[in-house]
């Protein structure tokens, strides 16, 4: 049997009035409950952290582009 562990995080973005969301979901899926966790999740971790870094500076970037184009500028 494989096991599957998923976890999401909603944040706002822009200012309050804006009620504008990001949502990041990481998903370890195939985790092998015969093997020892600490060395599954280390990589695990280390791909997550570099593709949760990508995705916020792509949503940084859409949203200063929304707000530039709301702006006129």
């Amino acid at each position: 049997m494989k096991v599957t562990v998923h976890a999401g995080l909603t944040f706002q973005v822009g200012p309050m009035s804006s009620n504008q969301y990001g949502r990041v979901d990481v998903t370890f899926a195939d985790l092998d409950p015969e093997e020892p966790l600490g060395p599954q999740l280390m990589q695990g971790k280390k791909t997550a952290k570099q593709a949760y870094v990508a995705v916020l500076e792509e949503l940084d970037r859409e949203v200063e582009l929304l707000y530039d184009k709301g702006s006129g500028s």
